[in-house]
């Protein structure tokens, strides 16, 4: 089986201009670089982009289009990546409020925020795969690449592309913010800032759960002009 060099390097444009798009992967990654250690931010990426490969592996094997043919079942999986993406801000929120009442009582703000993250290479996970748009958006992007009708060796390297990007951006995304100047300005805000982390992530699961909750209560009514 021999690899398509042209469609892949068209794919790799296409998928860096796509990866500097916002979400919960991103979110996590930026929240543990400013707050844990190196080895916690890698194990946290590792296991983001061990979901990313399995999403693009079972996207490349018809998993969206069987999702796409069960509602029910979509509907289910949407409901529990937005659930644990809400969670997750929820948790967030509430630690901040925590740290203002303890500054305050203190009479300190901040403090060291080189903390241990608890089970990052799981939080990469699960937050990987509680993105469940990610199914349908691959699903797209892959066809109208035309990976879809790819040989086997030439979707391997697709997602071998994906995986490397994403590592490489986050990577040094994570980097940047590992520089002790940024490190400082967090440390002093870092209430607000686990605040304003939690409301993103609530945001990014409840619009998550309620866009597929609506389209199952209001389907789009067939044969509409």
């Amino acid at each position: 089986m021999q690899i398509d060099p042209v469609l892949l390097a068209s794919f790799a444009l296409l998928w860096l201009a796509i990866v500097p798009t916002p979400g919960p992967n991103t979110l996590l990654i930026v929240h543990l670089a400013v707050t844990a250690r190196w080895r916690d931010v890698a194990l946290a990426l590792g296991g983001n982009l061990l979901a990313m490969a399995f999403y693009a592996l079972a996207t490349l094997q018809g998993l969206a289009v069987l999702l796409a043919a069960a509602p029910s079942v979509r509907l289910a999986i949407y409901l529990l990546g937005g659930a644990y993406l809400v969670w997750i801000g929820v948790r967030l929120v509430q630690l901040g409020f925590a740290r203002r009442a303890e500054a305050s009582n203190n009479a300190t703000i901040g403090g060291n925020p080189d903390t241990k993250a608890q089970r990052p290479f799981v939080q990469g996970i699960l937050t990987g795969l509680a993105n469940v748009q990610a199914l349908l958006f691959l699903a797209g992007i892959f066809a109208g690449a035309g990976l879809l009708a790819a040989s086997l060796a030439t979707r391997l390297a697709a997602v071998g592309i994906i995986m490397a990007i994403n590592g490489g951006y986050l990577g040094v995304l994570a980097w940047l913010l590992q520089r002790e100047r940024v490190r400082e300005v967090y440390a002093r805000y870092r209430p607000a800032m686990e605040i304003m982390f939690g409301v993103l992530f609530v945001l990014f699961g409840a619009r998550l759960a309620l866009r597929e909750l609506a389209g199952w209560l209001w389907p789009p009514a067939q044969g509409a002009m």
